[in-house]
């Protein structure tokens, strides 16, 4: 099993990528906003719904990942606990644990962030949230991605990627698909 955190500032194509890729994968997305949103929804104050997101998504990538499942998580991880805590979740299950950063030019950001569908947790301008591009750098290798390019390249390069290896010492190579989860038969070599 694989969990692997998406990277980048809001509006860089996360989310794309990873609705994209979790079906390749035969892995779950858990989406950080959604949860963020809900609990907004729910009456829980702006400045207060990050933290209530990411302690669910705490909860649930070990009941995914006792499930079968790998698991993508699409936030911004722009908090080094963050990759801590997802770090120590896949030493528990086994998994390896992988980070694809998502990067763009700061004009199509800002388009991306001005014209998308957004979220009750979704800024509308860089800069917004309390992560910024550049606050923390992950201390794992990971694979970085201009995604102004067409998801399917970004999709067919992060595969190479996950199946490689990413050189961090802790990341085991992929070499085949069946480590991958139960659905992951579908994968392409």
């Amino acid at each position: 099993m694989i969990i692997v955190q998406m990277h980048g500032e809001p509006g860089s194509g996360k989310s794309t990528l990873a609705r994209s890729l979790g079906p390749k994968l035969g892995a779950v997305v858990v989406d950080k906003d959604l949860i963020s949103s809900g609990a907004i929804r729910a009456g829980v104050p702006f400045a207060e719904a990050g933290k209530v997101a990411y302690e669910a998504l705490w909860l649930l990538i070990p009941s995914i990942l006792e499930q079968g499942f790998s698991v993508i998580i699409d936030s911004p991880c722009f908090w080094p606990d963050i990759e801590q805590r997802g770090r120590e979740i896949a030493g528990r299950f086994s998994a390896s644990y992988r980070m694809i950063e998502c990067t763009c030019p700061s004009s199509e950001i800002d388009r991306r962030l001005a014209t998308r569908e957004r979220l009750e947790s979704n800024p509308t301008e860089r800069g917004a949230g309390a992560g910024r591009p550049g606050m923390y750098a992950p201390s794992c290798g990971r694979l970085v991605l201009d995604a102004s390019r067409p998801v399917e390249e970004l999709v067919a390069e992060s595969l190479a990627h996950l199946r490689a290896g990413s050189g961090a010492k802790d990341s085991s190579p992929l070499a085949n698909h069946s480590d991958l989860g139960p659905r992951a038969s579908g994968l392409p070599r």
